[in-house]
């Protein structure tokens, strides 16, 4: 965890590291979102559809759903790989038992 501090001015400055590691450039969007724990940084910008959903959420389910972010992010490349290989893989088995033959003339 990275700490960040507000100057005069009510500006952070990210640590160099984190721009590195996350890729950012100048002009990049970053959103802020209030929560009941604090401030949280979305790298990428938050689109109007999630902002939504979002807002629309009560504060249990904004818990919950941090709660579940922060451990998706915890993992490592390959547990989220294998996490969203699984969901793909169940995708395909659904959509295979759909299938239907239709008559030909």
């Amino acid at each position: 965890m990275e700490k960040l501090i507000v100057d005069a001015d009510g500006k952070i400055t990210i640590p160099p590291e984190v721009i590195q590691k996350r890729g950012l450039h100048p002009g990049d969007e970053l959103s802020l979102v209030e929560s009941a724990e604090g401030l949280l940084v979305y790298q990428g910008g938050v689109d109007d559809k999630t902002s939504q959903w979002w807002m629309s959420r009560d504060e249990g389910q904004r818990l919950l759903a941090e709660a579940e972010a922060r451990r998706y992010e915890s993992l490592t490349d390959k547990e989220r790989d294998t996490i969203w290989n699984e969901k793909a893989d169940s995708i395909e088995a659904e959509a295979e038992s759909d299938e239907i033959d239709l008559p030909t003339k």
